[in-house]
């Protein structure tokens, strides 16, 4: 079955990567907030930068999963698209927990003093105590087997989706104009806004009950939006509406912030204060808006076909896994010196950028076995003469 490409969805794909990758490199440097590697001196700058981005990069990237997985659906069986989404995320969270993760913690020990060669951190790693008091971990890899485990719940609902019944001619009439996705928000917002004061974010999975009522929303909405293409039109149409409100709400969320305003810094029984899930709730509305507006601006003037789209549409994956580590490794060495934080983070961002894209280039692209391990489909010997052509 053909399907339409909807490049606009791979463009932000990649740039909600690299929105990542920034995001990480900038960490090694941020006030306030701590990371396996810290310069001496910190920048405010990066940090509100890093806090802009923090708000909705994951949430757009859970969206564009959703949407994805829609379409995969349309052209596999159930069983299918879970073998296939079973070899794409879990095979790969597996073996590059044990290959990139350990180096990241093992990196981060040696930066808080302790010595120890690798052989023996390594022993501690398989331990299997969960950071940060222990050294096992799968740091930035949760992403994957969460979006594994959102892609099987979306199963059923796709199924529900597909067939005209009272559900989907109520979603349709509802998101054909903008107050339909406002409501949509008003019901996601809700969960999270009461859940996270109970529930702080582990990332292990099991406990991470406030973040799977916050993520499965905007992969649910992903599912939601590709089978009703009027609501892509919507934000489209509308995208000047969404852009004002995520400015105008950050603004806000800034002003509470630099003045010391946010509940739990004014009251010690800030959890009974109502004043608490109402900028817990801004917050969450705020991460709604800058996913629409992406998606708006995105579909209004990215929606076209290139060369350097699909190479990075495939590298995006081995990019996304090898990032972290790549940035662990060379910032321990760069925080030693002596240079300004502007220089560190501008050499951080190219060697680690560069590093990343031949690694996957010159060992991961060409080579099927290491397609697999990081989760790409395998290359057929028509396709890669075909794309090497391309190249020449």
């Amino acid at each position: 079955m053909k399907t339409t490409r909807y490049y606009y969805i791979d463009s932000l794909r990649v740039i909600a990567i690299l929105m990542m990758f920034l995001f990480h490199v900038s960490m090694v440097f941020v006030a306030e907030w701590d990371w396996h590697i810290k310069n001496s001196t910190t920048s405010n700058m990066l940090l509100e930068i890093n806090y802009w981005m923090s708000s909705f990069r994951m949430p757009l990237l859970f969206f564009v999963s959703g949407y994805i997985s829609y379409i995969l659906m349309k052209r596999m069986s159930w069983k299918a698209f879970s073998i296939q989404r079973f070899k794409r995320l879990i095979v790969p969270t597996i073996i590059w927990t044990f290959i990139l993760v350990a180096p990241q913690i093992y990196f981060e020990r040696k930066f808080e003093g302790t010595e120890q060669s690798y052989l023996e951190f390594y022993k501690s790693f398989l331990n299997f105590k969960w950071y940060p008091e222990g050294n096992f971990h799968w740091l930035h890899l949760w992403f994957i087997p969460y979006l594994f485990c959102y892609n099987i719940v979306s199963i059923p609902i796709v199924k529900i989706l597909e067939s005209d019944n009272k559900i989907t001619r109520v979603l349709s009439s509802s998101f054909k104009r903008p107050i339909g996705i406002f409501a949509f928000v008003f019901i996601a917002i809700l969960p999270f806004t009461f859940l996270t004061v109970h529930y702080e974010a582990s990332y292990d999975l099991i406990n991470d009950i406030a973040r799977h009522s916050f993520f499965i929303f905007f992969v649910l909405a992903g599912v939601l939006f590709f089978r009703f293409q009027k609501v892509m039109e919507t934000l489209e149409h509308n995208r000047r509406l969404f852009l004002g409100l995520a400015f105008l709400s950050i603004l806000i969320i800034n002003s509470i912030r630099w003045n010391g305003w946010e509940p739990y810094g004014i009251w010690e029984n800030w959890i009974e204060k109502p004043q608490t899930y109402f900028y817990i709730a801004l917050i969450n509305f705020n991460t709604w808006m800058w996913v629409f507006t992406s998606l708006g601006y995105g579909k209004a003037y990215l929606n076209r076909k290139s060369k350097l789209l699909t190479y990075a549409n495939t590298a995006i994956y081995p990019f996304y896994i090898l990032h972290q580590t790549v940035i662990v490794i060379i910032a321990y060495y760069v925080v030693g010196t002596t240079d300004e934080i502007s220089l560190k983070w501008l050499f951080l961002t190219i060697v680690c950028f560069w590093i990343c894209v031949l690694t996957y280039h010159l060992f991961i692209r060409p080579y099927n076995f290491m397609r697999f391990i990081f989760g790409m489909k395998r290359m057929q010997r028509k396709k890669w003469e075909k794309n090497e052509n391309l190249t020449k």
